[in-house]
């Protein structure tokens, strides 16, 4: 027992004097340290902000057979908040801009040789535009790309003014009305924009927004003239409308360089970085087809009248990417003007008479808003999928000629200049050349949306005794339209896409 107690107070009295040493031992040995991230601007945070822009659109009436172009511009401001997670971001934004968006159509029908004239004037003016959307999309240290969506508030008024004159047993017959009304109108609304971070929590953004509106019945009160008797007048109208806004602004935002290590943003692949925004300039060639309605123009015919539309376009391009990893995301715009157009002609006959349509469609210009994602192949390849909205202003005529021997001719020849909107979907290819520079190819299918669109122009009667001329127009209620489209171009990338190597 005694030994067994020596032994243990030994080996006590072994372990105090090893201790220090021991514990400093440890501390020498090395420990893996935590990784070192480099600090990166967090999008993370609420913001304020103002904005101004311009907007336009088709207005379609359906009771005055009006069709015309809105146009004018906006300023307001934004207020919202943002999450970002690694390389993503999401967040809910509030705006609502005073606008000045507005047009007007004048259709004039009849003349002396009817003794009968009328004089349409319709106008329509949004003055307030409100949108609550959500946000999302990818962030590259100061740039962030993103798609929004939500809900649209506009605030309209319309008014219609028609004058009537027309001659009943020799003496004059004057048939006016003017009525007006307002409306808030709620509709979807989706967009694409990018935003970059200056210093000093400042950001500046670009973003295009399509609101469709689709048609409700909005009443219309005023006053009707019949020969000096004044009445009041009450009448409902339906407005279907698109509406395309392009808006710059300038945020502030409470944040400011900070991370998360557990949720760290993805840096690109080596040897490649598509970040940041670049301009372009594009052309290319297309083909599709054009439909007109039953009956258009013609008082003989019944069936559609459709044919091919061709030709030549080109243009610019602006756009903004974010990477991460090998995934990129980007919106991009682009304008075109084209040659694209073509034409038919129609011959029908019965009870005696011959009529000759001619039907021509050209576009005028073309362009698309899109978002974009794909993926980075090897080094130098970008390989993409696109879709988004189209905008066309097109141009239609259609002149006809009727012939009945015996009692005469009747010819006229109606113009159209309407917006079109519709859908694109595509992809594509772009390859870096250069630092700053890269090549594309692409491919895009356009769908457009069936459009009114209300032409006006000139009749002209020839059966002796009935000659003359008389103002006409014309309505063509469903135009369809489809479009292919290939393209080549070249990029110029503000941030260089390839690492610049040194060669020794």
């Amino acid at each position: 027992m005694i030994k067994r107690s020596i032994a243990i107070r030994l080996t006590v009295l072994a372990f105090g004097a090893l201790s220090p040493l021991g514990a400093a031992s440890a501390a020498d040995l090395p420990v893996k340290a935590r990784p070192i991230v480099a600090a990166t601007f967090d999008w993370s945070g609420v913001y304020v902000g103002a904005h101004a822009g311009y907007g336009g659109g088709m207005k379609d009436w359906d009771v005055f057979a009006g069709d015309f172009v809105a146009r004018g511009p906006l300023v307001g401001g934004q207020v919202g908040i943002n999450k970002q997670l690694g390389s993503v971001v999401v967040g809910v934004e509030l705006d609502g801009a005073w606008a000045d968006i507005k047009g007007s159509q004048t259709i004039n029908f009849g003349g002396p040789l009817l003794n009968i004239t009328s004089t349409q004037t319709l106008a329509s003016k949004i003055d307030g535009i409100a949108t609550f959307t959500g946000r999302a999309g990818l962030a590259a240290d100061r740039w962030f790309v993103f798609a929004k969506a939500g809900i649209a508030m506009l605030h309209e008024t319309h008014n219609v003014n028609n004058t009537g004159f027309q001659l009943v047993g020799g003496a004059p017959f004057v048939i006016s009305a003017t009525a007006a009304g307002d409306e808030v109108r709620y509709a979807p609304t989706l967009g694409f924009g990018s935003e970059y971070a200056l210093g000093g929590n400042w950001s500046i953004k670009g973003e295009y927004d399509y609101i469709h509106v689709d048609a409700r019945n909005t009443r219309l009160a005023g006053t009707s003239n019949f020969n000096g008797v004044v009445a009041p007048a009450v009448v409902g109208v339906r407005v279907d409308e698109a509406i395309h806004l392009a808006k710059l602004g300038v945020n502030y935002r409470w944040g400011g360089v900070a991370i998360d290590p557990g949720f760290a943003p993805v840096p690109p692949v080596p040897g490649t970085n598509w970040t940041g925004g670049y301009v372009g300039v594009q052309g290319g060639y297309a083909w599709g087809g054009k439909s007109f309605p039953p009956s258009a123009g013609t008082l003989i015919t019944t069936d559609p009248v459709s044919y091919d539309m061709r030709g030549w376009l080109g243009g610019g391009t602006i756009g903004v990417n974010a990477q991460a990893g090998s995934f990129v995301f980007g919106v991009e715009g682009e304008i075109l003007g084209t040659g694209i157009r073509g034409s038919r002609t129609t011959v029908a006959t019965g009870l005696g008479i011959t009529q000759t349509t001619n039907f021509d469609s050209k576009i005028d210009w073309l362009a698309l808003a899109t978002a974009r994602a794909g993926f980075v192949v090897g080094s130098n390849l970008l390989l993409y999928g696109k879709g988004g909205v189209a905008i066309a202003q097109e141009t239609h005529n259609v002149s006809a000629f009727l012939n009945q021997p015996g009692v005469g001719t009747l010819s006229t020849t109606v113009t159209a200049k309407p917006v079109h909107t519709g859908v694109v979907a595509g992809a594509g290819g772009e390859y870096a050349i250069a630092a700053n520079w890269s090549v594309k190819a692409e491919y895009d299918y356009v769908r457009m949306f069936p459009q009114q669109a209300t032409a006006t122009g000139i009749l002209s009667l020839n059966a002796p005794p009935n000659v003359g001329n008389l103002d006409n127009f014309q309505r063509y209620t469903k135009l369809n339209q489809d479009l292919h489209l290939v393209k080549v171009g070249v990029n110029y990338h503000f941030n260089p896409v390839q690492a610049v190597v040194a060669k020794y």
